[in-house]
């Protein structure tokens, strides 16, 4: 608990990331800002790497590492909002979803790559090895990938539908306050429709592999092994059913996906109880189809709540209040749950209670498939 608590601990300051960046973002424009956001957050991993051990300097060096976290969490605070912003104004108006699911694709991407450095990292050294000084060289990779990060934001140009409304001098002179005095319902709904989606990235695929490790006495190569099933499956669900939001509409899939996630919580956790690797990928599955119903369309609906002018902010403050709720605590409530309830079947009682948030503000969203991104 004491570890997955220093984990969260970074998502207490994604909201400044967020006012920050979507301030800037909204004003200066999308290219900019995702390239300032790209250099802190590769800096910041990348000098975790060189931190003195303990015992070199003491107590400074778990406050290095902390600080460094929250320069990663102020960084991640600006940078799926301001990704999803780009892509939705840069797509075709009928393929949005198929194109923003793509962002959600490359998230998921980058999870495997952090749980395959971990297991090569795990396997080619001796755990001595790995303590002392093997596990910083995937700290120190993020260095040149976030540079070729760097090059590749820099040779692109400003998002089609930001260029045109900069020409029409249609900018929010204060779009942080804009956004929260006119889109205040948007934020409410992007901030109880991201919770359920949150909840099963941070429970099922970032906690998954310690719980069923610890709790469940399964190895972890087959832990990881489930994980890596599951997040396949959810790579492929998630863009099969943005396809099908840009035919049918947004609404069906937000509402389905979080009934969906309610109804079959316990009946995944159940199958993770059984033995054979084959029921743990299904397990973690079973629930994993319906965060893809939801995440399918969220970067288009959440882009299409909120005009061009002050996107950017009202997806950083609704996101982020989404995701420090329910997101980053994840991990840390599903063990608290355990240890008080006793019950291995704990965190499933969380996915409902994220489903039935996320139900809620799939029921009052408005259906946004043919709207304007311009304005409401």
């Amino acid at each position: 608990m004491l570890t997955f608590a220093v984990f969260g601990v970074s998502f207490l300051v994604r909201p400044v990331g967020g006012l920050i960046f979507g301030y800037v973002g909204d004003r200066y424009g999308r290219r900019i800002t995702l390239s300032v956001i790209i250099i802190l957050i590769s800096a910041a991993t990348a000098l975790m790497a060189v931190v003195p051990s303990y015992a070199s300097i003491g107590i400074a060096a778990p406050i290095l590492i902390l600080l460094l976290r929250f320069a990663q969490g102020l960084s991640a605070g600006g940078e799926w909002m301001g990704a999803a912003a780009y892509v939705i104004e840069t797509a075709p108006s009928n393929r949005r979803a198929y194109y923003g699911s793509w962002q959600t694709v490359t998230i998921i991407l980058g999870m495997m790559s952090a749980a395959l450095a971990s297991l090569v990292t795990n396997r080619l050294l001796s755990p001595e090895a790995v303590l002392s000084w093997g596990w910083r060289i995937p700290f120190l990779l993020s260095l040149p990938l976030g540079l070729f990060g760097l090059y590749l934001r820099l040779k692109l140009d400003e998002s089609i539908e930001y260029q045109e409304m900069a020409k029409e001098n249609a900018k929010e002179s204060a779009p942080l306050r804009a956004t929260l005095k006119h889109d205040w319902r948007s934020i409410l709904q992007v901030a109880s429709l991201v919770s359920s989606t949150t909840m099963c990235t941070y429970v099922l695929l970032v906690y998954g592999p310690t719980f069923m490790t610890t709790q469940l006495g399964i190895p972890a190569v087959h832990a990881r092994l489930a994980g890596f099933g599951s997040m396949g499956v959810l790579m492929v669900a998630t863009v099969l059913f943005a396809i099908l939001s840009d035919r049918i509409g947004r609404r069906p899939l937000l509402i389905g996906g979080a009934l969906w996630v309610i109804f079959s919580a316990y009946f995944g956790f159940y199958l993770l109880h059984q033995q054979g690797l084959g029921f743990w990928v299904a397990g973690l599955s079973i629930v994993i189809i319906g965060q893809a119903m939801m995440l399918g369309p969220q970067p288009a609906v959440f882009s299409e709540l909120f005009p061009t002018s002050r996107r950017y902010s009202g997806l950083a403050i609704g996101y982020n209040i989404g995701v420090v709720l329910f997101g980053g605590a994840g991990p840390f409530v599903a063990a608290g749950l355990i240890a008080l309830m006793k019950s291995t079947y704990a965190p499933a009682l969380y996915l409902v209670i994220g489903g039935l948030i996320s139900l809620l503000g799939a029921c009052t969203v408005p259906e946004t498939r043919d709207r304007s991104l311009r304005g409401h």
